[in-house]
């Protein structure tokens, strides 16, 4: 008989606590549990339900409101693979790295969406998917005070720290409400333990990069993207110096979800060389306006980028509107000084070193030098067009196709268009088409063809990209 009071005390107590554990611990919300399945029935209940149930951060540049509207990268993409699976998309934010986890493994919410590292947590059974996409993390630091003032970037270079053994005995500050996985082991080792770490408890990683930016925090670490959108409105920060190794940042989901991870795995890499998956990162991450808008910082009034007095004084040497080299540069560099193409190519304009010399910049150059150079570049493709093709404004379309793949490819289709019916002094549709024509062997065969086979998809691409950003500019700024 004692036994069995006993055994039946122990059985009610055990079901208490299944009970009342998990209300304890959970999100203040009226959300209903979902799935208790972990061995793969995840996806089953998801479409069921139909809807996804994610978690992101505060990152503004993960999610953010916009006119009573979600945006974000992170939200973008989870609407995306929600619509793949034919479901509603739910969203919901929370800073705390720990927590969202908490959430993940208390069923609450069914995938987490935030820049986490590959990395194993032995704290909670989670996996992660295939990566959205691949970053290093950098350390935030403030340019010196008279940056703009100096003639050679590379003193501005020189004050700043680029060998991580330049941070001993200094502090960097991190969000505890990130995972710190921030290589920090490579850190100590570097400077010999002798590099502080703080731990701010009530700022994000976003805030902290803002509290470098004003000079509140001396140094941070974010990942690149994330810091590199930052730099775009604070132009005080520098961001080239990195600290670890390229990491994939994908999305995070219970142990066992197998076919959730599946089918998010799936879906990433059917799209992860898609141009909508690029275009997403790129408008989030890279575009000054939609950053301003997730940062909720006003657009200046009839302003495009930092450099935009430099850039109208310029372009009245060739009779361009400002506004149109502004796309120029967009297009090259984003507005972004410390850029460097694998071939070579550096800076606002991106010229390769070769050019620059030719027109007087160099890789230390300063941002207005090395306008200077792209323009008498310009001008100079400009002058060799004039005798053959009249229409001013037609010629900006050859001179941007030449500053993208060189004037001598473009003078080939320019005789190809004369060979073979199409008016030579037309771009579109006409010098256009026999510049993509050249990667095929009758057209870059032709005797007219003095400089051999290319294809011409990225410059068709990059003419058209530059005129679609005038005409956004336009709108934006006056002339």
């Amino acid at each position: 008989m004692r036994k069995r009071i006993i055994y039946n005390t122990l059985s009610l107590f055990i079901l208490m606590f299944i009970m009342l554990v998990p209300e304890s611990c959970s999100v203040s919300s009226e959300q209903h549990f979902l799935s208790t399945d972990q061995t793969g029935g995840v996806l089953k209940d998801i479409i069921r339900r139909g809807k996804l149930v994610a978690l992101t951060d505060d990152n503004p540049f993960n999610h953010f409101e916009l006119e009573g509207e979600s945006r974000g990268y992170q939200y973008e993409m989870l609407k995306k693979f929600a619509t793949n699976l034919g479901v509603e998309l739910e969203v919901i934010v929370e800073p705390d790295y720990h927590k969202a986890l908490q959430y993940l493994q208390q069923r609450r919410v069914d995938i987490v969406a935030m820049e986490l590292p590959a990395v194993t947590d032995h704290r909670f059974a989670i996996e992660q998917t295939e990566p959205l996409f691949l970053a290093k993390q950098v350390l935030i630091q403030r340019k010196p005070d008279n940056w703009r003032r100096m003639r050679d970037m590379n003193k501005v270079d020189a004050r700043l720290v680029r060998d991580l053994k330049q941070l001993e005995g200094k502090t960097i500050t991190l969000s505890s409400l990130s995972r710190n996985q921030y290589y920090l082991s490579d850190l100590q080792h570097a400077t010999g333990n002798d590099v502080l770490i703080s731990a701010d408890s009530r700022r994000n990683v976003g805030k902290l990069i803002e509290a470098v930016a004003s000079g509140e925090a001396d140094y941070t670490i974010a990942f690149q993207n994330t810091a590199n959108a930052y730099s775009l409105i604070y132009n005080d920060l520098d961001v080239k110096t990195f600290v670890s190794p390229e990491i994939g940042v994908g999305w995070v989901v219970r142990k066992g979800s197998v076919n959730l991870r599946e089918a998010a795995n799936q879906w990433i890499e059917a799209n992860q060389n898609s141009r909508e998956f690029k275009y997403q990162y790129t408008r989030h991450f890279e575009n000054p306006r939609y950053v301003h808008l997730a940062l909720g910082v006003p657009l200046k009034h009839r302003s495009i980028s930092d450099y935009d007095d430099v850039i109208r004084q310029m372009s009245a040497n060739i009779g361009w509107d400002w506004r149109l080299l502004s796309a120029l540069i967009y297009r090259e560099s984003k507005f972004r000084t410390d850029v460097r193409s694998r071939v070579g190519a550096f800076g606002l304009m991106q010229l390769m070193p070769a050019t620059a010399r030719r027109f007087g910049a160099h890789e230390g150059s300063t941002p207005q030098e090395q306008i200077e150079a792209g323009v008498r570049l310009i001008k100079y493709l400009d002058n060799q067009f004039k005798g053959l093709v009249p229409d001013p404004e037609e010629r900006k379309k050859f001179v941007l196709a030449a500053y993208n793949i060189g004037l001598a490819h473009v003078l080939d289709a320019y005789k190809l268009a004369e060979k073979h019916d199409k008016n030579p002094k037309i771009w579109a549709g006409n010098v256009e088409y026999c510049l993509l024509s050249k990667s095929q062997p009758e057209f870059y065969n032709d005797p007219v063809v003095k400089h051999g086979r290319v294809s011409g998809k990225e410059t068709q691409r990059f003419v058209t990209d530059v005129l679609e950003k005038y005409d956004h500019y336009k709108t934006i700024a006056k002339d």
